[in-house]
């Protein structure tokens, strides 16, 4: 039995992403786009919040478009609630899979996720100061 590790990239700085209502039940419907801010990303699901209180049954199939490095991806999946608190809900996405957009979706978060890695190194490397090779002398006289 092989043991798959899960591995969530949290992102520094959230990605905008839009969702909409494409199926209730067996119904098609067609609704109009909300604006979501995804602030984690696996490879079948991503964590987005909304100031939105959204229907979390299983009957209900949502659209996501989002943007990573110029690459659009338009997944389909169900929501469930995370948490919600003043006016902000935070909701799991848990993308159907589709092979073909779940590759190109994983190589686009690890370039995501490197491409973050050097971004947090540079601004933790700002932040140090850097070691004095001079020694200062100061005499004292009493």
């Amino acid at each position: 039995m092989a043991l798959e590790k899960k591995s969530k990239l949290s992102l520094v700085v959230p990605l905008d992403g839009k969702l909409n209502i494409i199926r209730i039940r067996n119904q098609l419907i067609n609704s109009k786009y909300a604006l979501i801010e995804i602030i984690a990303l696996e490879k079948s699901q991503f964590t987005f919040a909304s100031p939105l209180c959204l229907p979390t049954s299983h009957q209900v199939t949502y659209g996501f478009e989002f943007t990573i490095f110029g690459q659009s991806f338009q997944v389909n999946g169900s929501i469930e609630l995370e948490s919600n608190n003043d006016n902000e809900y935070i909701y799991k996405a848990v993308i159907q899979s589709e092979d073909h957009v779940d590759s190109e979706m994983l190589y686009a978060i690890n370039q995501l996720a490197v491409t973050q890695n050097t971004e947090y190194v540079k601004l933790s490397k700002s932040y140090t100061p850097e070691p004095s090779s001079a020694v200062n002398t100061v005499d004292l006289i009493c």
